[in-house]
């Protein structure tokens, strides 16, 4: 088809950020290099059903109330001063655009949280001009979008694909052009940039929806993307329970709060964690939130960078790391990360603690004297964490008697031991909890827990990488990485902004939220939903404490395996052998399931379930997640594409593949 007309064509299933970042690397691999092949053009078809740029998450018409979880200064999906990557005249970061689109960025600040409906303008504006520069060289047919759903993509037998389409409404345009949504596109390549899919629901949330279902009296809202849920059936007074308290949960908390005409107030002079006063407006529900930890995300510290300036990985450094691939070659995250990625916890604790909170450690002379020990010990070879803890810990009490050692661990499941004699005296050691973690997120770098914090983040972003480069062990990622690490620093650094939890707290003050208790177990009892958290002791102190409502909410987008997935387009691909699901090796050398696709390394081109490569399908994005780590986060500006901005680099290398075939 290709070679008779001299069009190469590729078809983008998927419009949102990855997509247009596998678009802003064409433009600048074709910006930046040799000539094509005499009269061979490029044709690009994005397929969405939702609009091109923001796609289905990041749409222009949700809420201003849904927001990122990053401030501004941070997401790009473009490479306009990523190192390593050679930017287009198009590129643009977010912080770069918003400061040069006050209005439609609403004004927001290099270090606030954009709503999420500002970011879909951002990724709107680089969609179209990416695409008015593609449109204009000469290499270049068209960019055309289809608003459709791509239900199945099938090999051809030599070569390229066929994508069958389903409209989304009729008709789409292609530049100023209105064209009918065609059937189907053959394309000599396609790259999945999927994003968030349906998924099915577990066994245990099938259940509550089928008592839901059976009982006009009980309500279920599965696991969804906020910004699709229509919050408004919820009414005024419903009892509502909420499973899951992260990001999600914030969502519905304002959408419930502040979208129903509620107002948070500052109070002047009040401390970190009483900074708001929330007024009713009489329409709001009364949310009980849960968890297993029994405890929100904790706030960010407020910092100028994404990680602490102040932070540098001194054991668990590129050195250090390069030295154990060479002697060990695959990795034990457990047995050859952790205890050196714990010293450097550890140190920027008590180093802080020295520089800000000398009183603690028995005045300056002794704080100083105390860490230079400290120090010393930790550069020590050879100690796990648990014996470097325990001598780390009889040092300490020389210098402060009767302080407890720091144990970070521990504060991702703070009341893992703990019995409560009343829901009550749960609430209020939740509440004082979340105020002093608001505390510690204002001193920011001043913080010694916010320092320990930023040096565990730190960890993540460099096991992230060495993830992708498959220096782990498949074996420890699932039973470490994913077994305790990924919770640990989920809750303690992937949090809301301190606001968030702020009005959190304000909402618990006003009795319209708070705290069920952790390990709660869910069930439906006389058409109302049951929550019961062991360690939490009724009013009686005898029996467990119960919670009942009408409504049970799961707080938790839908699960990111591709063998969970609903979509016509996922289950196309499974059941016809065109796409399989990856494998992860555990400690016994069994062959478990990943969630993402089985994929060749960069370009991470697709492989069939009889395990041919399919040469001309290529993956972005939360597919990805059987070989990297963490795929719902963006890349970030200014950061190294094989680093902090994978993202990037896996579109360019995308880009630079099929800028390869147009040159022939």
């Amino acid at each position: 088809m290709s070679h008779e007309s001299k069009t190469v064509r590729l078809v983008v299933v998927g419009a949102g950020p990855r997509a247009v970042m596998v678009l802003e690397r064409l433009l600048a691999q074709l910006e930046a290099g040799e000539p094509t092949a005499p009269g061979r053009r490029l044709e690009v078809h994005v397929v969405d059903p939702y609009p091109a740029g923001p796609g289905r998450v990041w749409r222009t018409d949700q809420s201003e109330l849904y927001l990122m979880n990053t401030p501004s200064f941070f997401p790009t999906a473009s490479a306009a001063d990523n190192p390593g990557l050679h930017p287009s005249t198009a590129a643009l970061s977010f912080d770069q655009w918003r400061r040069v689109n006050p209005e439609r960025s609403l004004k927001v600040g290099r270090n606030q949280y954009p709503s999420r409906m500002v970011y879909g303008r951002y990724l709107t504006d680089l969609f179209e001009q990416v695409r008015h520069a593609l449109e204009a060289r000469p290499e270049v047919g068209a960019v055309m979008t289809h608003r459709a759903e791509a239900t199945a993509l099938e090999p051809l037998p030599g070569g390229g694909v066929r994508v069958r389409l389903r409209p989304a409404d009729g008709r789409e345009e292609a530049g100023r052009t209105a064209v009918s949504v065609p059937d189907l596109l053959e394309a000599d390549a396609a790259v999945l940039a999927l994003g968030h899919q349906k998924a099915a629901l577990s066994s245990a949330q099938g259940r509550f929806a089928s008592a839901a279902s059976a009982s006009p009296a009980l309500h279920y809202q599965g696991p969804q993307i906020p910004s699709d849920v229509d919050w408004r059936v919820v009414p005024a007074g419903a009892e509502v329970l909420v499973r899951g308290m992260g990001l999600n949960a914030f969502d519905l908390m304002a959408q419930l709060t502040q979208g129903r005409g509620g107002a948070f107030h500052r109070v002047a002079g009040a401390t970190p964690g009483r900074a708001l006063r929330y007024e009713p407006s009489g329409r709001e529900p009364v949310l009980h939130l849960m968890s297993r930890r029994g405890v929100p995300y904790l706030p960010k510290a407020e910092l100028m960078s994404f990680v602490p300036h102040g932070t540098s990985l001194s054991y668990l450094s590129d050195r250090a790391v390069d030295g154990l691939i060479a002697e060990h070659g695959l990795l034990d995250f457990d047995a050859h990360l952790w205890p050196l990625l714990h010293r450097d916890v550890v140190r920027h604790y008590y180093a802080t603690m020295a520089r800000t909170q000398p009183e603690f450690l028995g005045g300056p002379v002794r704080a100083r004297t105390f860490l230079s020990e400290l120090v010393g010990l930790l550069e020590e070879a050879g100690r796990g964490a648990p014996v470097t803890s325990r001598h780390a810990e009889e040092l300490l009490q020389e210098f402060a008697p009767g302080r407890r050692f720091l144990d970070i661990v521990a504060y991702a499941d703070p009341y893992r031991d703990d019995v409560f004699d009343s829901a009550e005296q749960y609430h209020e050691t939740v509440a004082t909890l979340l105020e002093q973690a608001c505390a510690e997120a204002v001193l920011g770098e001043d913080s010694p827990f916010m320092m320990a914090v930023g040096a565990l983040h730190a960890g993540r972003l460099l096991v992230k990488q060495l993830v992708a480069q498959g220096h782990i062990s498949q074996a420890s990622r699932l039973r470490d990485v994913q077994g305790w690490f990924e919770p640990l620093v989920e809750g303690l650094s992937s949090g809301p902004p301190r606001w968030r939890v702020e009005q959190m707290l304000a909402l618990h003050r006003a009795g319209l939220a708070d705290w069920v208790g952790r390990a709660p177990a869910v069930q439906v009892v006389d058409d109302r939903f049951v929550a019961v958290s062991p360690q939490v002791a009724d009013a009686h102190g005898q029996d467990p404490a119960a919670v009942t409502g009408t409504w049970l909410v799961e707080a938790m987008m839908p699960p990111n395996r591709v063998n969970a997935g609903t979509a016509p387009l996922m289950r196309q691909l499974l059941a016809d052998g065109v796409a399989a699901v990856g494998t992860w090796e555990d400690e016994d050398g069994e062959l478990r399931p990943s969630s993402g696709f089985d994929v060749t390394p960069r370009p991470h081109r697709l492989r069939g379930a009889d395990g041919a490569v399919r040469e001309d399908v290529y993956v972005i994005g939360l597919q990805l997640s059987g070989v990297q780590w963490g795929t719902a986060i963006a890349a970030e500006a200014g950061e190294s594409a094989s680093g902090r901005a994978a993202s990037l680099g896996d579109a360019d290398a995308i880009a630079r593949d099929v800028v390869a075939r147009l040159r022939g």
